[in-house]
């Protein structure tokens, strides 16, 4: 164009062009839709609105919104607002007609250019009724949850996004947590945008963060007020970092900074979350060579997580206003320690050399924690460092020195060893093979093995409160193992054996040793010399624990059972039942009845199976005198609740 033109002939002639769609009118809607001194006129607008089929570009859009923007923020009269609203009107227009990969390109470049608060930042037009646009939208998407609403839902979003990416994004964060169900239809939606991965840096220009992060944590993180909602929340956040087709929209890293980092104190009330948290983005592999790890301090979150499984020994015994993280919870920081020790190597630092360093970094810092600690770093550790374990240990162990170092622990006085060879036990499924491999008992030498076995009811009892269901459960294959070897003796006495049974209990005898043993366990636990020993509220958690194991133990037995053995299984339910009920009497206190009225309606519905299952001519002699000798002990048992539930479930096996 010539400068010596008037600005308003130039206009007039481009606008020509435009509407006669003549040669070079692509070009010229270019310079229409960026040349600040034509906009906002009459004629501007009208050719812009007839014309609104040219300007369905990704870039002819971001530059009328630069244009719009740019006027507004040069002119406030009131009377340009009106106009503003119906330049904006037709600009929207003209977007929403755009493919979506297009519309992301311009919802790139306007969070580019204004950051979360889009158009909203300048536009008095965009912030006026955006509230209530934004309300009845996503009220409308959470009523049609489908994949045909799908396609309709991401138009909708797209327009609110254009016009206030960051409220947008805020109100569906939301609504993903609050609104049962919806989560994944609304996750689905925001991955649709994969222009909203846009990294913020107004706050801290050298920490670029997140867009979609700061949104949940400002929508809902620290809001979540049921533990659906904190599902939902779970579930919603891995989404965004997993989809099933989308590119994430979010990375383990970003998520981790905000969620998992600040959070990891026993006393924080959002720890329970941010573990969960942190396992299910471990769950996630690294698309690049350097795992996104390395970015999260991994050596101070490994001691984070340490320092809180130190805290376990002191479990029952912290002081009663301060919280701490559930025994439930312990098994998903043993996992959570497992999975960073798994993606964890020399290629997470910079250099060999600082790794070393890192290691003997930690190293140094864990021991000062509970000696069971560093050997679940074992394998971080490989053979930089040695196990170091009590001194009492090496009594009952053979155990190699170039491997092992002994450490004199004043907790750990003359016949603790096998106190330290249980806690070894506990650390994971690797351990506790080694610790039965290395095991030194002379079977041969009934002194010896009876010495053993009073020595290991004493220290399993002493285990048994601190443990988690993960790792009661290998304490309790550690006791089938020496069952079935025969170096724990266990005598199988006839207290609840009304006749000698003729049956062969032999493809059974680990089973009811076991029974047994829990019995002679929670003997000594409720006896008087350990009366003061475990705290009120510990003894749920051992009732649990003892119930998961009879549950296993059933389901165990069920499995060995054939056609032939219906009496035997029978015979062993019965027992097991008078076990429950024996330790049931002698527990202190109230509170404990639940866990164990599943139990024993399990057993008795096993019971139940079995002698149905027995075809023998004494059959329905030999029940009746069961089902009376089982009435008559559960008539024994003190608690009322627990003893007309059974009472009533005995009462229905002749039915």
């Amino acid at each position: 164009k010539s400068k010596d033109l008037p600005t308003s002939l130039v206009s007039s002639v481009a606008m020509a062009i435009i509407a006669q769609k003549l040669d070079r009118h692509v070009d010229v809607c270019s310079v229409f839709a960026s040349e600040k001194s034509w906009a906002f006129s009459k004629a501007w607008l009208d050719c812009l609105v007839q014309n609104k089929a040219l300007f369905q570009k990704p870039e002819l859009v971001l530059k009328l919104l630069e244009t719009l923007v740019s006027f507004a923020t040069s002119c406030q009269d009131r009377e340009i607002q009106e106009l503003q609203i119906q330049v904006t009107k037709a600009i929207v227009e003209c977007y929403t007609e755009l493919s979506l990969a297009d519309k992301n390109k311009v919802i790139s470049g306007v969070l580019a250019a204004w950051g979360g608060p889009g158009l909203s930042l300048n536009l008095q037009a965009v912030r006026e009724g955006f509230q209530e646009d934004l309300n009845v939208t996503f009220n409308q998407i959470t009523k049609s949850v489908s994949d045909e609403g799908l396609t309709r839902a991401v138009a909708s979003v797209a327009r609110l996004t254009l016009l206030y990416p960051e409220a947008t994004v805020r109100q569906l964060c939301h609504l993903a947590v609050v609104n049962l169900g919806a989560h994944q239809f609304l996750a689905q939606i925001l991955c649709s945008f994969p222009a909203l991965s846009f990294l913020e840096t107004h706050e801290d220009p050298g920490r670029p963060h997140s867009l979609v992060v700061r949104c949940l944590e400002e929508a809902a993180w620290g809001k979540l007020s049921t533990v659906r909602e904190e599902e939902q929340f779970l579930q919603f956040l891995a989404f965004l970092m997993q989809p099933d087709s989308a590119t994430p929209l979010v990375s383990p890293a970003e998520v981790i900074k905000p969620f998992v980092l600040p959070y990891l104190k026993s006393d924080s009330p959002q720890i329970e979350l941010s573990l969960q948290i942190l396992s299910k983005v471990l769950g996630i592999q690294s698309c690049s060579e350097e795992h996104w790890i390395k970015s999260c301090h991994p050596f101070p979150l490994l001691l984070s997580l340490c320092k809180l499984l130190d805290g376990y020994t002191r479990y029952w015994h912290q002081p009663g206003d301060q919280v701490f993280p559930s025994l439930e919870t312990k098994d998903l920081i043993l996992n959570i320690l497992c999975q960073l020790c798994e993606v964890m190597g020399p290629e997470t630092t910079p250099s060999p050399e600082l790794w070393v360093q890192s290691l003997a970094w930690l190293h140094r810092k864990v021991a000062s924690l509970d000696w069971t600690v560093g050997l679940r770093l074992k394998k971080l550790y490989e053979d930089h460092f040695k196990n170091e374990v009590p001194a009492t240990l090496f009594e009952i162990c053979t155990l190699p020195e170039d491997e092992w170092t002994s450490q004199s622990l004043p907790a750990y006085g003359p016949g603790s060893g096998l106190l330290a060879w249980m806690e070894c036990c506990c650390v994971s499924p690797a351990l506790r093979d080694t610790m039965l491999s290395l095991l030194t008992v002379n079977v041969d030498n009934p002194e010896e093995v009876n010495l053993f076995s009073k020595g290991f009811l004493v220290a399993l009892i002493q285990v048994l409160p601190w443990c988690s269901h993960s790792e009661w459960k290998r304490l309790v294959q550690v006791v089938e193992n020496l069952l079935q070897r025969q170096v724990l003796h266990v005598p199988y006495t006839l207290e609840y054996v009304q006749y000698m049974p003729l049956l062969n209990l032999r493809p059974f005898a680990c089973s009811l040793q076991l029974s047994v043993l829990f019995l002679r366990g929670f003997q000594l636990l409720c006896s008087s010399s350990c009366s003061t020993w475990l705290p009120a509220e510990a003894w749920l958690h051992v009732v649990q624990l003892y119930c998961s194991s009879l549950t296993d133990l059933l389901t165990s037995i069920k499995s060995t059972e054939d056609r032939s053995s219906t009496q035997e299984l029978s015979f062993i339910c019965i027992q097991m039942f008078c076990h429950l009920l024996h330790v049931a009497a002698m527990l202190p206190g109230e509170g404990c009845g639940e866990p164990l009225v599943v139990v024993a309606l399990e057993i008795l519905s096993q019971y139940e199976a079995s002698s149905k299952a027995d075809t023998s001519p004494s059959n329905a002699l030999r029940r009746a005198n069961e089902r009376h000798f089982l009435e008559a002990i559960t008539d024994n048992v003190g608690d009322k609740e627990l003893r007309s539930t059974l009472l009533q479930k005995l009462s229905k096996l002749g039915a």
